[in-house]
């Protein structure tokens, strides 16, 4: 580290403790990429390796992560999807960050590489987890060599994508993925922080609000906005209007 601080686990329970890590982090010498889930319990798995990915027909059980599977739901994703898209994928990696930004189970992992963009995720739908929201702060992810996007068999365990801007989201949200070969197996980094949001989760949603981080400006287009206007009527946020 460039600094004398090490970066540990901790908890906080206010905004002015989160903001305070936001230095730590930018002097830190390590390239730190940042998740907010809404439970400490959550695992760095992708979904489509998750629990309840795949059900059994007959019975209500899980059925485990498909190789095969996988590739028939990419192959016929891409033969279907181009007549509703304006950017034609050049990669089955930029294929599969379409596909993860409308919703689809991947093999990716959504980050940001802004600390507090992953608060806003992790804080969002919080209210009444089991848990304490976490933000999972990882360090030094190798970078998926541009010559092995079509061949993600052939990548490290896990590595770092930077998605060509194929979705205003993804500026907006500081956004990257993490993609793995093994999506069904929990990702365990060489360097991990985690920080817990201990109490007030609406609290730090309010004030992320006001450092202009919402859904609004996460999410810009027509659907983030009136969702992000809803959010502001229920807790009667909106400025005075005269017009």
């Amino acid at each position: 580290m460039s600094g004398n601080e090490v970066i540990k686990d901790t908890t906080v329970n206010s905004f002015d403790e989160l903001a305070s890590l936001v230095q730590k982090f930018r002097k830190d010498d390590g390239k730190w990429i940042f998740r907010g889930v809404a439970e400490s319990t959550y695992q760095l798995i992708p979904k489509i390796g998750r629990p309840g990915s795949r059900k059994g027909r007959r019975r209500e059980s899980n059925l485990p992560y498909d190789r095969a599977a996988e590739e028939t739901m990419i192959r016929e994703f891409i033969r279907s999807a181009a007549p509703y898209v304006k950017h034609i994928p050049a990669t089955q990696l930029e294929w599969l960050a379409l596909a993860q930004h409308h919703g689809m189970a991947t093999r990716l992992l959504d980050w940001s590489t802004s600390l507090l963009v992953a608060a806003y995720f992790a804080v969002k739908d919080a209210r009444g987890s089991t848990s304490p929201p976490m933000i999972y702060c990882v360090c030094d992810v190798p970078l998926a060599p541009a010559n092995k996007h079509e061949c993600l068999d052939e990548l490290d365990d896990v590595m770092l994508y930077y998605p060509p801007h194929i979705s205003p989201r993804i500026p907006a949200q500081s956004g990257l993925f993490t993609v793995h070969r093994n999506p069904d197996k929990p990702f365990v980094p060489n360097r991990l922080v985690c920080i817990k949001i201990g109490k007030g989760p609406l609290t730090f949603k309010f004030n992320l609000n006001a450092c202009g981080i919402h859904q609004a400006s996460l999410f810009p287009d027509i659907d983030g906005l009136a969702e992000y206007h809803s959010w502001l009527y229920k807790w009667q946020e909106h400025l005075p209007y005269d017009g």
